[in-house]
């Protein structure tokens, strides 16, 4: 993008009129080069110490030249401002702009290098373009942020050359900036995308056939590909020329209650993300999906204590607010106590909820106390526990022995499930309701429980 404009103003930060820039001269691309030019006349100098004289006085012209430039250079360096989305998502490329205004009458060459977060890398790491008299561009690389939460920007780098490319000037110019990272939300357009088009089971969400009648009547809408013939409403179709659907209130606003554990068993990483990114992905998306159900959504996040508490809500700004509440959360090292948040919700969520508690069973010392608390959860909610598959230990117990690391290994993993089994038992036994799936899968089968509880009106 470009925008020749002498008469533009240009955008903040620009570093030839600000003290937040900061000049060092360095050499430029053509001296080396050019200075080396001299060499044969040092040779030829035959004695006489002309050549060398010459060659000297070359080689200072030289770097006069370059001190010139440079110095030139550093006054005026172009303006520089970076630009991106207020919220940056993780795992996935995110576009960085930098914007370039260059209000002086001679072209130059720049160099931009920014400074990310401790972690983070650029592709490509620096962006080089001609800048011409007047002129605006913009310059963008992608970024991949490997986890979510606030992080800072620093300063941007220029470097910065002219049309001879004797000497450059480094420019740095302050632009430290805050950064937020959140989760992977874009899952859930596309899911709103399959709902418009009727086509929620190529997305993994099964069809709950509603037992007990249909409910009352709330609204007609178009047909779509899977809704019941007998819930179409004909003398509508024969008036609009095209099928129209009977939609029946199933049943009143509920209450989903998202908790969500953060002790140190869901710092574990599976695959690229951790079991905790795998948690809140799926939390997001039923939180998403059940606010667009009409249910009143809240959120719990704990660990050995209650860190964030979203009260329950409805419609647009409550997603907001369980996003916000979410994207810099953090598995922290420490035990989980579930008596702590049973205490909580016997003061602060009394009204009776569909309580998703998302945590990790592999460790039995972690996961028992859930099930020794989960009676006195059952006697006011409806708790459905949500775990994933560990794919390290499940292809650890079914390796085969080569060795007696390998022997320890398989026995190790193979405790370790039989003890996930036991608490998986234990929670059955208390009346709490296991979802259990691969972690990439996690989101569609939790959301699927909760269609299925809404249509069979367990709650």
């Amino acid at each position: 993008m470009s925008d020749d404009d002498p008469r533009g103003e240009p955008p903040r930060g620009d570093p030839g009129e600000e003290p937040g820039a900061r000049a060092r001269l360095v050499p430029g691309s053509r001296l080396a080069p050019l200075a080396a030019g001299g060499l044969p006349l040092a040779l030829l100098d035959g004695g006489t110490g002309l050549g060398l004289g010459a060659a000297l006085a070359y080689d200072a012209a030289l770097l006069v030249g370059a001190a010139v430039e440079g110095r030139w250079l550093g006054r005026r360096a172009p303006a520089v401002e970076r630009a991106m989305e207020s919220r940056l998502v993780v795992g996935v490329e995110n576009r960085i702009t930098i914007r370039l205004h260059n209000p002086h009458a001679r072209a130059i060459r720049v160099t931009v290098r920014d400074d990310l977060p401790d972690g983070w890398e650029a592709t490509p790491d620096e962006l080089t373009i001609e800048l011409p008299a007047y002129a605006r561009r913009e310059v963008s690389y992608g970024v991949v942020p490997p986890r979510r939460g606030r992080f800072a920007f620093g300063d941007l780098h220029l470097k910065l050359e002219g049309p001879a490319k004797l000497g450059a000037s480094l420019v740095r110019v302050d632009a430290t900036e805050a950064a937020r990272v959140y989760p992977n939300v874009l899952g859930p357009r596309r899911y709103e995308l399959a709902a418009r088009l009727g086509d929620l089971a190529s997305v993994g969400f099964r069809s709950v056939r509603q037992s007990g009648g249909g409910g009352e009547f709330e609204q007609l809408r178009e047909y779509v590909a899977g809704d019941a013939y007998r819930d179409l409403d004909w003398k509508t179709t024969a008036k609009r020329q095209r099928p129209v659907t009977r939609v029946f209130e199933q049943e009143r606003s509920q209450v989903v209650l998202l908790a969500i554990d953060a002790g140190r068993m869901m710092a574990t990483r599976l695959g690229a993300i951790s079991k905790l990114d795998h948690a809140i992905n799926a939390a997001l998306l039923l939180a998403w999906v059940a606010l667009r159900k009409g249910d009143r959504v809240g959120l719990l996040v704990f660990s050995d204590h209650v860190h964030q508490f979203v009260a329950p809500g409805r419609g647009p700004g409550q997603y907001r607010a369980v996003l916000e509440a979410l994207y810099a959360v953090q598995a922290e090292e420490t035990f989980v106590d579930f008596r702590r948040l049973v205490e909580f919700m016997q003061v602060r969520a009394r009204k009776r909820a569909l309580l998703v508690l998302f945590s990790d069973l592999l460790d039995e010392a972690h996961a028992m106390p859930l099930a020794e608390h989960a009676g006195l959860l059952r006697r006011r909610h409806l708790p459905v526990c949500v775990t994933m598959h560990d794919p390290v230990a499940e292809r650890l117990a079914d390796a085969p022995v080569d060795s007696a690391l390998g022997a320890y290994r398989r026995a190790a993993a193979a405790d370790l499930l039989q003890e996930r089994e036991g608490v998986k038992a234990h929670l059955r036994k208390n009346g709490v309701s296991l979802v259990e799936a691969p972690p990439g899968e996690l989101a569609v089968a939790t959301v699927n429980r909760y269609l299925e509880i809404k249509a069979r009106r367990l709650l």
